[in-house]
This record gives structure tokens, C-alpha cells and sequence, in this order.
């Protein structure tokens, strides 16, 4: 790889050994990959340090003690507790309180503490050409397909490019990779933000690590829709990058998405396709559950204002637990909107940095043991997205009841599973 003069001095040691550690860690990360040299970003989505696992926490702190500082602006990923509210989620305190531990490490090396897999609606919003860096597949995927800055899939590395504000020029860096793989023909577009993230977990599974290009959507997909529509097609596939043209910059029409190419495959995606994977993720028979979630990935203002609107004057069925996931940021303006009162008078409760297939009801994680994490029995849990059930399964190991947001608002009122109700 050639580096320039402060690459070489952060190599070195020149600039601190934090910022030797971080550069040695993308050199042998750009060396791997063919990188020809190093590109500056703009923006670092970075790790949470996990407070299940206590090294994880460590290394957070041991950056901090050896002199880490974001070198550009930088965001906080999902965590395994809510640090303010805890209780209500029933997490132990000693859990919270280690995961209150690396949020200080952040806050020591300059990281925005937003703990959530949606920064970009807490203010993040990096522009077209921006390269930038990722821990999390969801931010990944709308900053490339949404808002045109180029990201890989970057795990851990995030945080050492955020130290540096340098990466290595491979993948999505370079603009000979941001090209269509495959075509996605769409025969009808998804009627709801469930539906596009049918649509993409359906679409992911056939891609792989592709770049599906769409075509045939009847109108212009919501922001909420897309960013639904990129989780999905990054849980079931390993996407980055999805095209649609017009939309996703600078794509004017499908013959600039694929630069003048054939597409490497063709498909079809049909109403029936959609309703397959609600039908999969369908699966406790007895329609029976402890908890229905909302807000996967972390819910955006707009989606706030629907949840609040559906639940405006009712109240959540005794014995049933309603969860919100979002950001602090929109948590915030939703509490200076009047949204979080109607929400909480109806039973909800809104839980910021974490949600359950992070939180200590995952059994796929293996805690320190000092901290008395024992996942709570779950047989079932209602979900509005196609990722967070994927995740259910694997992670917390339970059931799952996909449905729509109206009928899973419902399914929390009435304290019985409405399943979707569009074919």
C-alpha cells in the first residue's frame, strides 16, 4: 500500500499510540484486500463496546487510556442495555452499569454516544462522495443506497478509521464496485414499510453480496421504506449497496446502474414472494406471545408519529409487553412533541441504546458471568420487521409473529396475534 507522510506517521508512533495501533490495524486490513492506498473519511459509525462481554468494554477503555480521539465525527452503534432506563427493560444493573462504563470511553475519545443502528435520524447524515466507515450493516447500506457515501461493511475496523480518519481504497471506495449485479423487476410495490422489508430479506437471499438494481416501483419509496428495504436485503444477504434510479445517487436510469452491462441475473419479485416471508417468520402456531416489539432498526420521528397515532386514546391489553425501540436523539424529539406521553399513557414503554436481540435476552451470547445475565423465557415475539425476526430466531432463539405495524399496535391492544392482512 502507499501511505502518505501521515500515514506513515501514525505508523510510526509519531502521533501517539493509539494511533499506531489503528493504523497498523488498516494497513494489514487494506493489504488483504488489494488496497492500492488510503482514502479520507468523513464520518465513523462505530462499536459500542458490549457491556456482555467484559474485554469488549476493556478494549474501549484501553483506546481511551492511550490517547484515542475521533479524528472526524463519529456515532456510537446499538448496546446491550438501556443506560438510562434500564429497569424497565428488567436488565441487571450490573449490566447497565459496565455498559454506562464504555459510553465514558466514548464520551473520553470524542464519540457521539447516540447507541443506535439508525444514526442518520439522529442528525449523522453523510452527503453524496463522503467516504466513511460502518459497524453496522443497516447504516452501511443506507449511506450507500440512500444518501450516495460510500461504506463497507467494515465490523471492529470502524473504530480504528474513525481514530485515523483514513481507510484503506478497497470495495464500495472505489466506483468501479459500485456497479448492478442483478436486476430486480418489482411487480408491485410493497404497500407498507413491513412490506419493503419482505421485499428485501426475499431479494437478499437471491443476491448474496450483489447489488440488486430495482425497477417497477409504482411511486418513490419513503425514506422509513428504504431504510427498511436495505436492513432486510443486509440480514439475509451480505448487500452494501442497492440502486434504485433515481433515488440512489447518482443513478438516473438502470443502463447507468449496470455502466452500460448486461445484469448478471434477472429477477422477479411478486406479492407472493413478500407474503412468503411473512408466512416463514410466522411461527408460533398457537399465535401465542410475550412481547410485541416496534422499531427495528431504531424507529425514525415519522414512525413515532404513526405508532402514537395508532395507539392515541387506547391502551396496551394487561399482561402484554409493548416495546419502542429508538434512538435518545428521536426519543428527544418525540418527549418535545407530546409523542412520548400519548405512547407511554397507552402502556408502551420507549427504550433507547438497545433493543431485544441486543439486550440481555439474547442466548446466542455468552456474558461474563459476574454480571448474572439469565435471559428471561420468551415463547414468542410480535414483530413489524423482517430482520428483527431473523434476528429473534438466531439470537434470542424464540419464535416469531411477523405482521404489519397496524396489526401488530393491534395485536398489542387487543392481547391476540392479528396477522398481515394484505395478500
Amino acid at each position: 500500500m502507499r501511505l502518505n507522510d501521515d500515514d506513515k506517521a501514525m505508523l510510526d508512533g509519531r502521533q501517539g499510540e493509539a494511533k499506531r495501533l489503528a493504523m497498523d490495524g488498516l494497513v494489514q486490513l487494506g493489504n488483504a484486500f488489494g488496497a492500492e492506498d488510503m482514502v479520507s473519511i468523513g464520518y465513523a459509525h462505530i462499536h459500542a463496546g458490549m457491556a456482555m462481554y467484559l474485554h469488549d468494554v476493556e478494549l474501549m477503555e484501553e483506546l481511551a487510556a492511550k490517547g484515542a480521539s475521533m479524528a472526524v465525527p463519529a456515532s456510537v452503534n446499538i448496546a446491550n442495555a438501556d443506560t438510562v432506563n434500564w429497569q424497565q427493560t428488567g436488565a441487571p444493573e450490573k449490566l447497565a452499569r459496565l455498559q454506562q462504563r464504555a459510553a465514558t470511553a466514548q464520551n473520553q475519545m470524542g464519540a457521539s454516544c447516540s447507541f443506535t443502528c439508525t444514526p442518520y435520524w439522529a442528525g449523522h447524515w453523510p452527503t453524496w462522495n463522503t467516504h466513511m466507515t460502518s459497524i453496522e450493516s443497516t447504516v452501511t447500506v443506507f449511506c450507500n443506497s440512500v444518501l450516495g457515501a460510500k461504506s463497507n461493511r467494515d465490523g471492529f475496523f470502524a473504530v480504528y478509521a474513525g481514530i485515523t480518519g483514513r481507510y484503506p481504497r478497497f470495495g464500495y471506495h472505489l466506483d468501479s464496485n459500485r456497479v448492478g449485479t442483478h436486476l430486480v423487476r418489482v411487480e408491485a410495490t410493497p404497500a407498507t414499510i413491513s412490506d419493503f422489508s419482505c421485499l428485501g430479506f426475499h431479494v437478499g437471499r437471491l443476491v448474496g453480496d450483489g447489488v440488486p438494481v430495482f425497477e417497477g416501483f409504482t411511486r418513490r419509496p419513503s425514506l422509513d421504506e428504504l431504510d427498511a428495504l436495505g436492513a432486510a436485503l443486509a440480514t439475509s444477504g451480505g448487500v452494501a449497496l442497492f440502486i434504485i434510479p433515481g433515488v440512489t445517487p447518482p443513478y438516473a436510469s438502470a443502463e447507468q446502474a449496470f455502466a452500460g452491462k448486461a445484469p448478471r441475473q434477472t429477477l422477479n419479485a411478486s406479492p407472493r414472494d413478500v407474503k412468503a416471508v411473512y408466512d416463514e417468520f410466522c411461527s408460533a402456531k398457537d399465535g401465542k406471545f410475550d412481547l410485541v416489539h416496534l422499531g427495528c432498526p431504531h424507529a425514525s420521528l415519522e414512525e413515532m408519529k404513526t405508532y402514537a397515532a395508532l395507539l392515541a386514546g387506547k391502551q396496551v391489553a394487561k399482561g402484554v409487553e409493548l416495546w419502542i425501540t429508538t434512538s435518545r436523539a428521536v426519543r428527544n424529539e418525540a418527549q418535545l412533541a407530546g409523542i412520548v406521553r400519548t405512547l407511554e399513557t397507552a402502556g408502551a414503554k420507549i427504550i433507547s441504546d438497545t433493543c431485544p436481540i441486543s439486550c440481555h435476552f439474547a442466548r446466542s451470547a455468552s456474558p461474563d458471568p459476574k454480571l448474572g445475565v439469565v435471559p428471561p423465557p420468551l415463547r414468542a415475539i410480535v414483530v413489524e420487521s423482517a430482520k428483527q425476526a431473523k434476528y429473534v430466531r438466531d439470537m434470542i432463539r424464540c419464535d416469531t409473529l411477523l405482521t404489519g405495524t397496524e396489526e401488530a399496535v393491534e395485536t398489542a391492544i387487543t392481547g391476540r396475534f392479528v396477522a398481515r392482512r394484505r395478500a
